[in-house]
């Protein structure tokens, strides 16, 4: 299988480019971990300085300067039509680099009800992936320890004058997709929570449907969808 590791950049160095006209320079997707040079850039990330546009939410496109030319479109995430209105889950249609119907993905809940849960949908409406936000290990350790907080910053306060460490406050990100139906096993796209690293399988998920998965639950973790 050919498994493929990418990163998602919001640091100012990341958003040194020109947007398109309606947008702004959100973020840059690159190849590798961490630190990244030019050849490394897989794709420069515009967000709508709209919170419910009419065109798309996010617009992902070859780096600009790009010695093929003009940048040009890698794929689309848009809103519905309409908007979310009153609908429990929030849905995303995704279009690939010649406006062709790549998919959608639907932000929800788990079947429990205790887990957000992250979708992805082939053009044909199957669903070809789904992961659960945090393990439930993860989630328990979160509210065990969330009445101990306030005693954390006290203690924060007296040692050293500030409160306790950002990563105490973060809730559980790791998120791991798995094929649709269960059955098929194997791991299509992981994100492990650490910096903003993820890591997918090429062959078996779309490149349009990964890359716009990856930058809307990046955005939503860091408060930004």
């Amino acid at each position: 299988m050919s498994r493929t590791v990418f990163n998602i950049s919001r640091a100012q160095d990341a958003r040194q480019f020109a947007a398109p006209p309606g947008y702004q320079a959100w973020g840059t997707l690159f190849s590798g971990k961490f630190d990244f040079t030019d050849r490394d850039v897989l794709a420069q990330v515009h967000r709508s300085e709209e919170e419910s546009p009419r065109g798309p939410l996010f617009l992902l496109t070859s780096p600009s300067g790009a010695s093929s030319g003009p940048p040009r479109t890698i794929c689309t995430i848009s809103l519905p039509a309409g908007g979310t209105g009153q609908r429990k889950d929030r849905e995303y249609t995704v279009h690939g680099p010649a406006g062709d119907y790549a998919g959608r993905i639907v932000h929800g809940r788990s079947p429990s009800g205790i887990r957000q849960a992250w979708q992805m949908h082939t053009p044909t409406g199957t669903q070809a992936a789904a992961g659960y936000k945090g393990t439930l290990r993860g989630w328990f350790t979160y509210w065990a320890v969330l009445p101990l907080w306030p005693l954390f910053v006290v203690m924060g306060l007296l040692h050293d004058g500030g409160g306790p460490s950002t990563w105490m406050w973060d809730k559980p990100k790791r998120i791991v997709w798995r094929p649709r139906p269960r059955g098929l096993g194997g791991v299509l796209m992981r994100f492990p929570s650490d910096y903003s690293t993820f890591a997918w399988e090429g062959e078996r998920l779309d490149a349009s449907l990964t890359h716009a998965q990856a930058v809307l639950y990046f955005a939503s973790v860091t408060k930004d969808s």
